[in-house]
């Protein structure tokens, strides 16, 4: 009984994998362009271990720029002596790099959209490279400066650019588990960067800590060209060219597009949802050595750097967990009420979102500002911060690529440019408020952002649909019918 049982299985489960493979090789034979495709055989199209490499390489993509944005946080003390400067001024650059995240979304997701995400990924990478070696040959600050905020143009392409891909890829019941793994790379960045920059400072110069990412760079860039594929689909490049019978063909786009995407009010909601969680991390992890080596009486860069493993391996584990449980609640409601909704995904950080984030924000805050509790408090705190957030990114990541299709990259990418915003706010006034009020009413501060977050965030909830349903072209392309072939 049982052996029969396991042979219907084992045929089961292969009559399906003949069936993909049939469906991916008739798509082929019929000669059909993914213009052309159906969406069960554009989505059909790629085999899943083709996926995961493409999956694999925008991740290690998202990790680079929030590498570089704090991996220089343990050497500020270091730079700013060699270049006569304080160590305010030269926090103010990495404000002003999340100013160039935020703009980078205007010029390079309607590209994107245009020319494809493979050139985008490329010409990014390359330019990524270049500018961390001049960053690592300054001479002067203004030529510090400069750099790092070139190096910065071609950050939030990868996030903007690699959240279409993944659009381009998986249907949309699988998207958040395939997001969660490219957030795993920009969320490692900004935890993993300092702890490797605080190793570096402690045994040679700050300048290696570039060379490094201009290495880095240089791999990825090498393992996208020859690897990475064209994934978009109706590219307006291809569609012009096609009609002209020209190879190149100039395509004029408005870089004001991104903006205009936040018209919508569930993008307006969805952003404050983001803003309010890149608000935090940024509060969290900029002020870390200047908060923690007065606290426990520490000299050496290294110590600081390995306080920013807290919250890595906490950004870690929740990059595993945030997006099999969007997934997990978009299922859900899809079998509840016959049909998906968008909004569903973000039931999966209400409680990330709602209660462990401020909750560990605050307790993190008052335990250093009062000096109580020891080491272990703030390191737990830190650990909780980074789980919880890397909970919530996944869901509303791919709320804005789900919830608006007809937008296709501004979407997301409108979404980048106001998170990396209040990035730069949160950079450039943190160490301002903990030496004028304290760390402890900072991390108030801090927590009742993220509860403006969360409020944003059950809103969407509750009204989210309604409020997409005042244009029609929004949730009408939203059917059950047409996703659960998946």
């Amino acid at each position: 009984m049982s052996e029969s049982h396991h042979e219907k299985d084992t045929d089961s489960s292969a009559s399906k994998q003949v069936d993909r493979q049939i469906t991916h090789i008739s798509s082929e034979e019929k000669g059909l362009s993914v213009d052309e495709m159906t969406d069960e055989q554009f989505y059909a199209r790629l085999s899943p271990n083709r996926k995961r490499i493409i999956v694999i390489i925008v991740s290690i993509s998202c990790l680079v720029s929030p590498l570089s944005s704090l991996a220089f946080l343990p050497a500020i003390s270091e730079i700013a002596t060699q270049f006569h400067t304080s160590a305010t001024v030269i926090n103010i650059s990495s404000a002003a790099y999340c100013v160039v995240m935020a703009v980078s979304p205007c010029l390079m997701g309607p590209l994107g959209d245009i020319y494809g995400r493979r050139i985008i990924f490329l010409a990014c990478l390359t330019l990524y490279t270049a500018t961390s070696v001049c960053v690592a040959v300054s001479q002067n600050l203004s030529m510090f400066f400069v750099f790092r905020c070139l190096t910065a143009l071609s950050g939030t392409a990868f996030f903007a650019t690699g959240s279409s891909v993944i659009g381009d890829i998986y249907p949309p019941t699988e998207r958040g588990n395939a997001i969660g793994w490219v957030l795993s790379g920009s969320q490692l960045g900004p935890a993993f960067g300092p702890c490797l920059g605080g190793i570096i400072v402690n045994f040679t110069s700050w300048r290696v800590i570039f060379w490094v990412l201009a290495g880095l760079g240089l791999f990825v860039l090498v393992m996208a060209f020859c690897f990475l594929i064209e994934t978009g689909r109706f590219l307006k490049y291809k569609q012009l060219s096609s009609h002209t019978n020209s190879k190149f063909v100039f395509v004029p786009y408005n870089p004001f597009r991104v903006v205009v995407a936040l018209r919508h009010i569930s993008l307006i909601l969805a952003g404050m949802i983001s803003v309010s969680l890149h608000y935090n991390m940024y509060a969290l992890l900029t002020p870390i050595r200047y908060v923690m080596n007065p606290r426990f009486k520490l000299e050496e860069p290294i110590y600081a750097g390995l306080f920013y493993l807290a919250p890595g391996v906490g950004y870690l584990v929740g990059s595993f967990m945030g997006g099999r449980w969007a997934d997990y609640h978009v299922r859900k409601y899809i079998n509840k009420r016959g049909r998906r909704v968008p909004e569903d995904r973000l039931r999966s950080a209400i409680i990330a979102h709602g209660l462990a984030l401020p909750g560990s924000i605050l307790i993190y805050g008052w335990t250093l500002d009062k000096e109580k509790g020891g080491m272990v408090v703030p390191v737990v705190c830190m650990f909780v911060c980074g789980i919880a957030q890397t909970i919530c990114f996944p869901s509303v990541n791919t709320y804005c690529v789900d919830s608006m299709p007809h937008l296709k990259g501004d979407a997301i990418a409108s979404n980048y440019m106001i998170r990396f915003l209040a990035a730069a706010v949160a950079s450039a006034t943190i160490l301002t408020q903990i030496n004028h009020i304290g760390i402890g009413w900072t991390c108030t501060i801090s927590a009742f952002v993220l509860w403006l977050g969360f409020l944003s965030n059950a809103i969407l909830v509750v009204f989210g649909e309604r409020l997409r349903g005042e244009d029609p072209k929004k949730s009408s392309e939203i059917e059950f019918q047409s996703q659960s072939k998946y």
